[in-house]
């Protein structure tokens, strides 16, 4: 059941991003960001839903600039971007490292990940995540990794990677359109040596959200490891991590999330304590540690993977992201984004030689649109850069897989207006492409 602590009514809501929006007091800085802050900071239960164009305006994005890349970098609202200046200058003040600002912040994400604390470790990144998983299991020369063929590199690379190291042996599968064909296509490729399967929550090329629990579940009935990429899942959808019944699960805080750059999120399920160790380890790695008796103990599970001195704004960052969009909501966050997708799919197969590639099933689809004019003479940088520089709106190409794509994402600050335009300019675009043959 999802976690309503953070929850605000639009007018409390907006009043805490309009707090936010000045730098105020430095001398509360970090300590307003703690997750006992959050229990007690006056939030109440949602009962009314937000007024999506007065949170746009709570993004530094420029007026009239429509950013549909979410799913590359996200935009971090005002309360993250001012939690971040007034942790720094706290700390700074007696130049201290706030080592206790990532036990918060992993606090406030097991909440919300629904999972427990100590199963999180506060990353750099989806890719930091992914290659620590992959490094921390015990794989021998012939066993295999099942990947699907539109896995990211961040997620990706680590497995080809230690291919090259220790001789295991990578494997790929095409997800298809539907839920039910993709679990069965995972299915028949796995054979008696796959000892991992490693897939995207969300996919990053045509937004297509795999079956995870069900994938879980085959994977734990043959002994097989799953490993998840949540890079375009947190933020854009609620995320159970127990309930989706993964064994490991990474994600980044700097898309969907919309927190600081650089920060991210590794799950380690506790099944895995014993199956699982990191691959670097420091100070703070340690539950024990006596160099002259050589004695020599370290923290069980995913928090042993963090070590030595990082950001800890990014921590406080962090925090605030997450508190802002559980103000609002996950579940009216994601159907925001879903009906924001919905209306840019419909509008874009209006428009004469487009091809939608995302797939329309509603289980298979969320908040990502990729699209593509198959008989078009331009390629598809040619047309994101001409939307950006003749109409002001950023898109992504999408060149991975073959694709030859457009992909648009859709978040809290998007508006039909934006798609609305969009669809304006991509129409007089194509017909403009059309007159030049």
């Amino acid at each position: 059941m999802q976690d309503r602590r953070g929850s605000a009514s639009r007018r409390d809501f907006l009043r805490y991003c309009l707090v936010g929006a000045t730098v105020g007091p430095l001398t509360h800085g970090c300590r307003g960001l703690t997750t006992e802050g959050v229990r007690t900071g006056g939030w109440k239960p949602n009962t009314e839903a937000p007024s999506w164009d007065k949170i746009r305006e709570q993004f530094l994005l420029e007026d009239g600039y429509a950013y549909f890349n979410t799913a590359g970098l996200g935009p971090s609202p005002r309360p993250v971007v001012n939690a971040v200046i007034r942790c720094t200058t706290e700390l700074e003040k007696l130049c201290q490292t706030g080592h206790d600002r990532f036990d918060a912040a992993r606090k406030r994400a097991a909440a919300f990940l629904h999972c427990e604390a100590d199963e999180l470790a506060i990353t750099r990144n989806t890719t930091e995540g992914m290659n620590v998983i992959a490094r921390g299991l015990s794989l021998e020369a012939g066993d295999e990794v099942l990947m699907t063929t539109h896995e990211h590199p961040g997620g990706s690379i680590p497995w080809f990677a230690l291919a090259k190291d220790r001789g295991i042996v990578v494997r790929l599968f095409e997800p298809a359109p539907t839920a039910g064909e993709t679990l069965d296509r995972l299915a028949a490729a796995l054979t008696p040596k796959t000892r991992v399967v490693s897939v995207s929550h969300v996919t990053c090329t045509l937004g297509q959200v795999l079956p995870i629990p069900a994938i879980a579940e085959l994977c734990r009935h043959r002994g097989i490891y799953l490993v998840v990429d949540g890079a375009q899942a947190v933020g854009m959808l609620p995320v159970g991590l127990h309930a989706l019944g993964c064994d490991f699960y990474a994600s980044s805080g700097h898309k969907w999330l919309l927190g600081p750059k650089g920060t991210g999120f590794l799950y380690v399920s506790r099944r895995m304590i014993e199956c699982w160790r990191p691959t670097h380890v420091g100070a703070y790695s340690n539950k024990q540690f006596d160099p002259d008796a050589g004695v020599l103990e370290l923290l069980r599970g995913a928090r042993s993977a963090e070590y030595g001195t990082r950001n800890a704004a990014d921590a406080a960052g962090l925090i605030a992201a997450i508190d802002f969009l559980d103000g609002l909501g996950m579940d009216r966050v994601a159907q925001h984004g879903r009906n924001l997708a919905g209306h840019l799919a419909e509008s874009l197969r209006a428009i004469d030689g487009v091809e939608v590639l995302t797939p329309q099933e509603k289980a298979s689809s969320a908040s990502i649109v990729t699209f593509r004019f198959p008989d078009s003479r331009w390629t598809p940088w040619d047309w994101a850069d001409k939307l950006r520089k003749e109409y002001r709106i950023r898109v992504r190409p999408v060149g991975e897989h073959g694709l030859n794509a457009i992909r648009m994402a859709t978040h809290v600050f998007n508006t039909n207006g934006e798609l609305d335009r969009t669809i304006h300019a991509l129409n007089e675009l194509s017909q403009l492409e059309r007159r030049n043959r």
